[in-house]
């Protein structure tokens, strides 16, 4: 598989990627803090580095000292200090990220946790008044934790760096060129199972009202859809317990809502 980048592409904003407003205001809260570590998890492919990097364009400033460790780095940042590991040379994450803290960066993106060496340096970083947002392959951001602990990382020092863990996965969107509305029985079907696996999201007024619709194809998409879009699992750290998103999984593009 070859994965094509648009390097002079701008990139979107938290609202472009499909974050709900309420999850916006997390996830601005999060990564304005001096200190702490902000997890992006997900499969390959998830999206997960342009997410990182449509933060990073929010907290690059002049007065900003920012890092990014990857392997290899995807998408060029202005101003930022762009490194990229090789294993052959001796270059690891953990090794790179070492001497990054030595150049007193503010905020330090790291392009993926894959031991343990790698988690306590950037976990020790984020104890000492650096931003780290790094990556991390996992399903969901509750079993982030569950991973954590089975690499070796002590849970007090989970507890004690994290702010804040995002999942996201990527679903097609519905082409607005030909998309058409779902017949009666197909939506009531749909809405009863929403009411059955998603209470929480369903009980919103506005997704019992709202239009669903479905894929037709026309010659300005593929078999009725044209783009992705971003669904969030948000998952803040209070100081006394983890407090997860009652609406996982969702995505509120114009007249549909989805479900992983």
């Amino acid at each position: 598989m070859i994965r094509i980048l648009k390097f002079s592409q701008a990139r979107p904003s938290l609202s472009g990627l499909g974050d709900e407003v309420d999850d916006q205001t997390r996830s601005l809260q999060a990564i304005e803090r001096p200190h702490g570590m902000v997890l992006m998890t997900g499969p390959t492919g998830s999206g997960k580095t342009l997410s990182l990097c449509s933060c990073l364009d929010i907290l690059n400033r002049l007065e900003i000292n920012l890092s990014t460790v990857e392997d290899p780095f995807e998408i060029q940042l202005a101003g930022a200090n762009q490194v990229n590991i090789s294993e052959r040379a001796g270059l690891t994450f953990a090794n790179t990220l070492r001497a990054l803290l030595r150049q007193d960066p503010d905020v330090i993106m790291l392009g993926e946790i894959r031991d343990l060496e790698t988690a306590e340096i950037a976990i020790q970083a984020s104890q000492t008044g650096h931003l780290v947002l790094p990556t991390l392959h996992t399903n969901d951001s509750t079993s982030t934790l569950t991973r954590l602990q089975h690499m070796g990382v002590e849970a007090f020092n989970v507890a004690a760096s994290m702010v804040m863990i995002t999942a996201q996965r990527l679903v097609r969107r519905l082409c607005n060129g030909c998309k058409t509305p779902m017949d009666e029985l197909q939506t009531q079907d749909i809405r009863t199972a929403l009411a059955l696996t998603l209470p929480a999201l369903f009980s919103r007024e506005e997704n019992q009202t709202r239009p669903l619709f479905k894929p037709v194809g026309c010659q300005a998409c593929d078999g009725g859809y044209k783009g992705r879009i971003g669904i969030f699992q948000v998952l803040p750290i209070s100081d006394g317990h983890a407090v997860a998103d009652s609406e996982p999984w969702q995505c509120t593009s114009p007249g549909r809502t989805s479900k992983l």
